[in-house]
């Protein structure tokens, strides 16, 4: 009945129903066929860092993960797995792999993150000192495990490091960290 008490004539009711029958049935079509469809992905991360003990430095990363294969990320994008990346400053360079989870875009791009939103990761890490470092003796190698995370563009970095070769009468666990653009 509708309002007003007047019944929907059969034909009316036959059609709505199947109306609403099929929006049903291809929503879930339209589900499982972006599922089915989720490829491998990579995506280049750019970033410039001024930190502990590298002083300036500028870094480049992988993330791989999957998502739907036609997904372009000209606008913002999920990308969450392993991460592989490297840094070369001023002071020290720095390799580290690990996981992370971001939300960033590549613009007018395909493959490059131009603009990372928000994200976080944890990673090991192997630093090296060199140039300008505050740490003696130059050329000093440290393992550890490091925390990043951005908000709007702006990074910050944290971890805790040992020196692979002991030196007598210094510290073999140090605390490094940095600031700066990108993740």
């Amino acid at each position: 009945m509708v309002p007003g008490g007047t019944p929907l004539g059969r034909r009316a009711t036959r059609t709505r129903i199947a109306g609403l029958l099929v929006l049903a049935l291809s929503g879930t079509a339209t589900v499982r066929a972006e599922d089915a469809a989720e490829a491998p992905r990579t995506a280049g991360i750019l970033g410039a860092y001024w930190g502990y003990p590298t002083n300036a430095s500028l870094d480049f990363g992988v993330i791989a993960t999957r998502m739907p294969a036609n997904f372009e990320c000209q606008t913002a994008c999920l990308f969450h797995g392993v991460t592989i990346q490297g840094a070369a400053g001023l002071g020290g360079g720095e390799f580290a792999v690990g996981y992370g989870s971001l939300i960033g875009e590549t613009g007018r791009g395909r493959w490059l993150l131009r603009h990372v939103f928000v994200g976080y990761g944890v990673r090991a890490a192997v630093v090296r000192t060199w140039g300008i470092s505050t740490l003696d003796p130059d050329g000093a190698t440290f393992v550890g495990v490091e925390g990043a995370m951005t908000v709007a563009q702006f990074g910050m970095r944290l971890g805790l490091f040992r020196r692979v070769e002991p030196v007598g009468g210094q510290e073999d666990w140090r605390v490094f960290g940095g600031a700066g653009w990108g993740f």
